[in-house]
């Protein structure tokens, strides 16, 4: 059996090599574009997480600015009533909390996520880093990391006290974080 013969100093595992990588790069490239884009929600589609009682089109993820600064400005409204319920719960077991209260809860964090995904989208598609824009997504992200222990822990088996003190501490953090973003933003 013959080789083939190619150009001077080409080999047959030369010419496999160019044609491996006009097919596989771009194949690593799609997988990864997809890997990276993989769990993120397509612009305009609406949240769900927990039942929420707010309509699709307040909890939708969009670019525009003023989408996102209505969502705060609702879930800094909802956020505080959460609080002031959680605040006023009692202590004991007694009475079970009231389930408009987490309710809000659950309201305020879905708000925030949607403000903070919508955030996210318009600071990646713009083409200069903004500072302001940074700070805000960064308090947004805090904001929602607090305002899920509300949330998550009242079915977490701790004990009244335990959950209202760090519910109250972690809401009221979000409420706050909420409040400086809504202020610092444009």
């Amino acid at each position: 059996m013959m080789l083939p013969e190619y150009r001077h100093g080409e080999s047959a595992v030369h010419r496999l090599g160019s044609a491996w990588y006009a097919v596989v790069v771009p194949l690593l490239l799609s997988l990864t574009w997809a890997t990276l884009s993989w769990g993120q929600p397509a612009p305009d589609t609406p949240l769900h997480s927990w039942p929420a009682t707010l309509p699709a089109n307040q909890i939708r993820v969009g670019k525009e600015k003023e989408l996102w600064t209505r969502q705060l400005e609702m879930a800094r409204r909802i956020g505080g009533k959460a609080l002031l319920g959680l605040r006023n719960a009692p202590m004991d077991d007694s009475v079970p909390i009231d389930s408009s209260v987490l309710q809000a809860a659950r309201d305020n964090y879905v708000l925030i996520r949607a403000a903070k995904q919508g955030m996210e989208i318009f600071k990646n598609d713009q083409k200069f880093p903004d500072p302001i824009m940074e700070l805000a997504v960064q308090r947004v992200t805090a904001a929602w990391h607090l305002a899920r222990t509300a949330v998550d822990r009242h079915s977490w088996g701790l004990s009244r006290q335990e959950y209202l003190t760090v519910a109250v501490r972690d809401l009221g953090m979000s409420v706050q974080l909420v409040d400086q973003v809504l202020i610092i933003l444009p």
